[in-house]
């Protein structure tokens, strides 16, 4: 053989093993035994995302609209591939709108065909999994800490549940439901488990529950309180996209993909989304370029988050203790452990036994990572149930809605913040927790500090006062209002007023008080108090202890720790000296 010839073969040989490599990077050779012994598989490819062309920045709908340029790219480039694939070699089941990815059977030959394609970045099986909750009978313990102390109760929010559906009728969360969709396929590729035994359904009735996950879900982001505990925020909006069959399960990861897209194309003002399910695989680290599956779960939370959500995604309930589930896995998600709510002897629960329990201690059964961004209260919590009553569920599923929930009201809080600013907040809060199987520290959701944290403003607190009444009336009683740091340069200026309780001791302004209010009341620059004067009247009466409020509102300058003190009068009608004893300060 001649040298030229010997160079030409070598060359060829080189390109021959570098092109095995690509197409190895592109498909797994597991993935092309399974097309293989199947005959024929449901995958899903991932496609190279790449900048819109001029083509497309040049239409004239399209100036300016970086979304709709957003979504002829991917249709562009997803029309491109399946147009050089043979007619009826395929069929399609899942294609999106903002993520560049599609989900189709495909035999052998049309694998080998997507593989050569250059736009092809991954090809895998469209992979299952399902909701990280199971019932739990036995306990009874709701570990929703509600916001409304902080004057939050998510008027004005909107959040996504992507999970098993919503009961639709029940009276704590039919209010709230604002936008059903369903996205939920079977296995077989026949029909799908969508209320209408289709796989894709929209409208009234399309997310309608009938495994109970979600509504148990939901109840503790939003559910009003008139039959289950009150959920965190009563007054927020619902998007209920039903994925998950009535065994709280996905045959297929593109029906969640197409769920966040379809929430970040039709819902652009949503504020938090939560997702409590996973893949059965797990992941070390981050996994967005993983598989095929995983780049498109990244792609459609980064979505998402570009609209100005939080994802919340349960990290899963396997008990290992360096890997989550997909899409807990994306390093922009927020994933959430789980860690037991009350304090108890021996738990055997979701397939493993914890010795003894206590609030704040992480389940054995909770998936755990370095990349695990925060844990919250997961086992056990009772929320809404499916056929109209209540249910209490343990697992992450149900510490991920909660830090959902805090996300929302932290949005609510500080309309301005940044999904980036919200999650810092959280993961910053200084309550954490100890993991012994993996010797890692974690956050732990505290909403009250992520406040302060995100709102840098000095907290304000009106105190209690407890004065005794003596026998003669009118002399000022001094109620104290305090802030946390110096007020900020222009002061903190508030309204405060007096006002009756319902309570059976309740006093009477006029009789017992002065009524007062004041408006604009200043703590001046530097300063860190004010006093707000009340006078109480005296009596030669025997009667009971007497208490009244006193409330601020209209605060600039500060936040709200404590917008309400009471004023407690102690019956005294041996001595005509006044005393005043501040109770708290």
């Amino acid at each position: 053989m001649s040298a030229g010839l010997s160079r030409i073969v070598a060359v060829l040989c080189l390109l021959l093993v570098a092109w095995t490599a690509q197409a190895a990077d592109v498909v797994s050779p597991q993935t092309v035994e399974a097309v293989r012994a199947q005959g024929r598989l449901r995958v899903l490819v991932a496609l190279r995302d790449a900048p819109a062309t001029d083509k497309l920045t040049a239409l004239p709908t399209a100036k300016g609209d970086a979304g709709l340029i957003r979504r002829l790219q991917v249709k562009a480039r997803v029309d491109a591939v399946l147009a050089a694939l043979p007619l009826r070699s395929y069929t399609l089941r899942r294609r999106f709108v903002l993520v560049p990815a599609f989900a189709l059977d495909v035999d052998l030959a049309t694998l080998r065909r997507l593989q050569s394609d250059p736009a092809v970045l991954r090809i895998d099986p469209d992979v299952p999994g399902r909701g990280h909750a199971d019932p739990d009978a036995a306990s009874v313990l709701n570990a929703v800490s509600p916001l409304q102390s902080l004057g939050l109760d998510g008027t004005g929010m909107k959040v996504a549940v992507i999970d098993s559906g919503v009961d639709t009728d029940h009276s704590d969360l039919h209010a709230r439901l604002v936008s059903q969709q369903c996205f939920c396929s079977n296995s077989s590729g026949i029909g799908g488990c969508c209320p209408n035994g289709q796989a894709t359904m929209g409208g009234y009735g399309s997310a309608e529950d009938n495994n109970g996950h979600g509504t148990n879900v939901s109840g503790i982001i939003l559910g009003e309180g008139n039959v289950a505990p009150r959920g965190a925020l009563p007054h927020a909006q619902l998007v209920a996209v039903k994925v998950l069959d009535a065994n709280n399960s996905f045959c297929c990861s593109s029906d969640v993909v197409a769920a966040m897209d379809w929430v970040a194309t039709n819902h652009p003002d949503v504020d938090a989304v939560n997702l409590s399910l996973g893949t059965g695989a797990n992941f070390a680290g981050d996994c967005d370029t993983a598989t095929a599956y995983t780049i498109a779960l990244a792609t459609a939370v980064n979505s998402l988050i570009s609209k100005g959500a939080v994802v919340t995604v349960s990290s899963g309930n396997q008990a290992n203790s360096n890997g989550m589930s997909a899409p807990a896995c994306v390093s922009t998600a927020m994933s959430v452990g789980a860690t037991w709510d009350f304090t108890g002897g021996s738990v055997t629960f979701l397939s493993c036994t914890e010795a003894s329990t206590a609030p704040k201690k992480p389940t054995c059964f909770t998936n755990r990572s370095t990349t695990t961004d925060i844990y919250g209260a997961g086992a056990f919590v009772t929320s809404a149930g499916h056929t109209g009553g209540t249910s209490t569920y343990g697992g992450t599923s149900q510490a991920a809605p909660m830090v959902a929930a805090c996300a929302a009201a932290l949005k609510q809080a500080m309309p301005a913040s940044t999904v980036t600013q919200r999650i810092d907040a959280m993961k910053l809060a200084p309550t954490t927790v100890f993991d012994p199987v993996s010797a890692r520290n974690y956050p732990f959701i505290d909403c009250v500090d992520a406040l302060r944290i995100l709102d840098g403003r000095p907290a304000l607190t009106v105190y209690d006062m407890e004065v005794l009444e003596g026998n003669i009336g009118g002399q000022p009683t001094n109620f104290t209002i305090g802030l946390s740091a110096p007020a900020p340069p222009g002061g903190v200026s508030f309204n405060i007023a007096t006002a009756d309780t319902d309570a059976n001791n309740g006093a009477i302004a006029g009789r017992d008080y002065g009524a007062v209010q004041q408006l604009g009341l200043v703590i001046p620059a530097g300063q860190t108090t004010a006093t707000f004067s009340v006078k109480v009247y005296g009596d030669s009466q025997v009667e009971a202890d007497e208490v009244f409020r006193v409330q601020v509102s209209n605060v600039l300058g500060a936040r709200i720790a404590r917008g309400e003190g009471m004023g407690k009068i102690d019956n005294d009608d041996t001595s005509a000296t006044r005393t005043q004893r501040p109770s708290d300060l």
